[in-house]
């Protein structure tokens, strides 16, 4: 993890958001070219992955299949940089939090999640995914995601909800063969991804199943054990039945769950659309439609606070460091020492020598100055006569104004 603040080409890091097994990621800031600036993600190959080749194509693949995403429900994909040999992609900020940490403020804080916003948040993850399934490429009928996880759902504070992370995403080509490699979070895995077969876009609905149903009970859906590790229990996809939810025409929503989460691949949803319209009907007819306006008011009034408060102290930290130390004016003494006329009268009275001419009695005496020479303005060497006369211009100017005004209200 980098020492921050860091300069990484044109982007300042200042705030660690997360690690993962294959980049950091990080708030930053970039100035425009009007002298503005504005926030962004970034996420930088790990130093120990950036040696290694399949690593840095996946980081690359990603940003090229990303970039060419242009959905409400995608996060933005803005630039792959390279610095100092170290990989990175700027990406979309989005003012909020993920869908992980919502469930873990939730239980923590007891804060009850609506049932409306929790199935607002799959329809906007099923719409992401539609987006992406159908997307056409030169040599490609879609893009399978393959990581639909919590922590890739970010849920803005103006009530917005991004998949982000395409990092094993996939383009369907018709020759593509099975991977060497497992890939993603076994515990939203497809029975086939866990078992290294192909896979297609209705693993990425099965990873939906999973988020529904973990939404619906409260509780995580795979769970490993001390003899069975979890990728085992993703290949086994062995679904408990959901307890009961008390919640209008339910058989209606169970079933949409059990089509999600089959094992038989056959035997589930063919598409994300067709998916989020049974959905969508179900809300509409038990009334359990939200808006992305309420959403946001609620995420707002819950967690705004702390959060926003977080990233606007370390902004803050940051801009000062940009503006350095406060500059100090202070007036010092001459290094070539005090003038003549500064100079304090000396304890003995100097001992000179009248001239012949002239009586002694005619002499001033010695320890009082001359009525006649007035006192002189000391200048320093580093600019403290500057500085004292810009005071006096400034009072004298200040006085004027105030005695204008005192005319002008008589």
């Amino acid at each position: 993890m980098r020492t921050l603040p860091f300069r990484l080409g044109r982007f300042t890091l200042f705030d660690h958001v997360a690690s993962g097994g294959m980049a950091d990621i990080y708030l930053a800031r970039v100035k425009t070219e009007l002298g503005g600036s504005r926030l962004l993600v970034i996420k930088e190959m790990l130093p120990q992955r950036a040696a290694e080749e399949r690593w840095s194509e996946m980081l690359i693949d990603e940003a090229k299949l990303a970039a060419q995403l242009s959905h409400a429900n995608i996060a933005r994909v803005e630039e792959l940089g390279q610095h100092e040999g170290s990989l990175y992609i700027a990406m979309e900020y989005v003012e909020g939090l993920d869908l992980r940490e919502l469930l873990k403020q939730c239980s923590q804080r007891k804060i009850p999640l609506p049932m409306e916003y929790r199935l607002f948040v799959l329809r906007e993850v099923l719409r992401a995914l539609d987006y992406a399934h159908r997307f056409r490429l030169e040599d490609a009928i879609g893009i399978i995601h393959r990581d639909v996880t919590p922590s890739n759902v970010l849920l803005s504070f103006d009530g917005e909800v991004k998949l982000c992370d395409f990092g094993i995403a996939t383009a369907v080509s018709l020759d593509l063969a099975p991977s060497d490699t497992i890939e993603g979070k076994a515990g939203y895995m497809s029975p086939e991804h866990a078992r290294g077969d192909l896979v297609d876009e209705r693993a990425d609905l099965f990873a939906v199943g999973i988020l529904l149903w973990e939404l619906l009970s409260g509780r995580r859906l795979y769970k490993a054990t001390t003899t069975v590790p979890l990728i085992d229990v993703a290949r086994a996809a062995e679904i408990p039945e959901l307890k009961k939810l008390n919640l209008p025409d339910e058989p209606t929503l169970r079933a949409i769950v059990d089509k999600a989460l089959a094992p038989d691949i056959d035997d589930r949803y063919a598409s994300a659309g067709v998916m989020l319209d049974d959905l969508l009907e179900y809300c509409i007819s038990t009334k359990q439609m939200a808006s992305a306006l309420r959403f946001g008011e609620w995420l707002s009034m819950h967690f705004a606070k702390e959060k926003l408060a977080r990233r606007r102290s370390r902004e803050r930290a940051l801009t000062a460091l940009e503006l350095g130390p406060p500059l100090v004016i202070e007036a010092r003494p001459s290094n070539a020492g005090p003038s003549p006329a500064s100079e304090p009268p000396v304890s003995e009275p100097p001992v000179s020598e009248p001239p012949a001419s002239e009586p002694p009695a005619s002499e001033p005496p010695a320890s009082e100055p001359p009525a006649s020479e007035p006192p002189a303005i000391t200048r320093s060497a580093d600019g403290g006569g500057k500085i004292a006369f810009v005071a006096f211009a400034m009072t004298f100017a200040l006085l004027t104004l105030l005695a204008w005004l005192k005319v002008i209200r008589w």
